[in-house]
């Protein structure tokens, strides 16, 4: 019976005709309409490839080791040895603070730790005819002596400004005849070479970083690539932002590159070898666990798969779906096991995350 003629038989049942009966019609008719082949759906064949994401991150130019100087004691500036853009070598004296007023109390606590150790040399000297409190007192009085010329010298030594490592001093705010208070920062000395990029990084990406990972660097200020490493990864998140901190380190003979610029980071991490990578909106997420469907001989095969690490829109494949498979990624979320597939495309995966088709 062809479809005509079920339009009129049904038009007929609907108008009453004569010996119709409505229900042996409606039947009649659903037997007659044509039933689904199966689903229309696309497929792709998937195959190993190599699994890796470019980071790009904004970093800012810091030194790699960065101080700010200054007198514990303050007091009277006395000479400054040297002028902002200078290269110090570590320990070189920057500037003298007090240290003339600081020098004669070494002086002073060394005569009379001379004195306590001359008494109590004399007082040893008389044997048994010294008592035993006489000794004692001596004896701690040359302690003293000795710790007062120990502070002193301690005093002294920090009363000269000293460069804590070879650096380049960025900024010195002193001048011969000042005053300073007590801390006042009044120096800066910063290492130049190597240089560091400080980054934050995100949760996702963090885990791709790994110490000694290679990185380009490039800055507006400056043309060209820098090449350097990643130096340290923060093992802890900032509370407030959520990322972790990163720097990276490459080398800076020049100096041309200086703390304060803003700079662009890329790092090419490898995710291991050859693997299988998917997008990740094929993967159906259920009350069953995360899975992919598969083409087997034309019908709709649920398969559990075990995700690793995401490259931006991708995810490493660690279990469940191996080379060969027919993976169907059109048309998968209307799926139930069984169907039957109708393959409209087919193509293999994935390259750069898109599928090629065959032709």
């Amino acid at each position: 019976m062809n479809r005509v003629a079920i339009l009129a038989l049904l038009a007929l049942s609907a108008c009453g005709g004569p010996g119709a009966d409505p229900a042996t019609a409606d039947a009649a008719a659903a037997d007659a309409l044509p039933t689904s082949a199966g689903t229309r759906v696309e497929v792709a064949v998937v195959q190993l490839s190599a699994a890796h994401m470019e980071i790009r991150l904004p970093g800012e130019v810091s030194g790699s080791r960065d101080a700010l100087l200054g007198a514990p004691a303050g007091g009277f500036v006395e000479r400054v040895l040297v002028e902002s853009g200078a290269a110090v070598t570590q320990g070189q004296a920057l500037a003298y603070i007090n240290s003339g007023m600081f020098t004669a109390q070494v002086d002073v606590a060394a005569a009379q730790a001379s004195l306590a150790k001359a008494e109590l040399d004399r007082v040893r000297a008389l044997g048994d005819l010294a008592s035993r409190a006489q000794l004692q007192g001596v004896e701690t009085q040359h302690a003293v002596a000795e710790a007062n010329l120990r502070m002193a010298r301690i005093q002294a030594s920090r009363s000269v400004i000293k460069a804590p490592f070879d650096g380049v001093v960025t900024q010195i705010d002193l001048e011969s005849g000042e005053v300073i208070s007590p801390g006042q920062p009044v120096a800066r000395v910063v290492a130049l070479d190597p240089i560091h990029v400080t980054v934050s990084v995100a949760d996702r990406d963090v885990a791709l970083l790994k110490r000694g990972m290679p990185v380009a660097v490039t800055t507006d200020a400056l043309p060209g690539i820098f090449q350097g490493v990643v130096h340290n990864v923060d093992l802890a998140a900032d509370t407030e932002t959520r990322s972790f901190l990163a720097k990276v380190e490459l080398p800076n003979a020049d100096h041309s590159l200086l703390p304060g610029m803003i700079a662009g980071v890329a790092v090419d991490a490898d995710l291991g070898g050859e693997v299988v990578v998917l997008p990740q909106d094929w993967l159906i997420t259920g009350s069953s666990g995360t899975g992919v469907y598969l083409d087997v001989d034309g019908v709709a095969t649920w398969r559990p798969v075990r995700p690793g690490p995401l490259v931006h829109d991708q995810v490493v494949i660690t279990e469940g779906v191996s080379p060969g498979d027919r993976v169907v990624f059109t048309g998968h979320r209307a799926l139930a096991p069984g169907d039957k597939l109708i393959v409209s495309r087919e193509g293999t995966c994935c390259d750069a995350g898109r599928v090629t088709f065959n032709r």
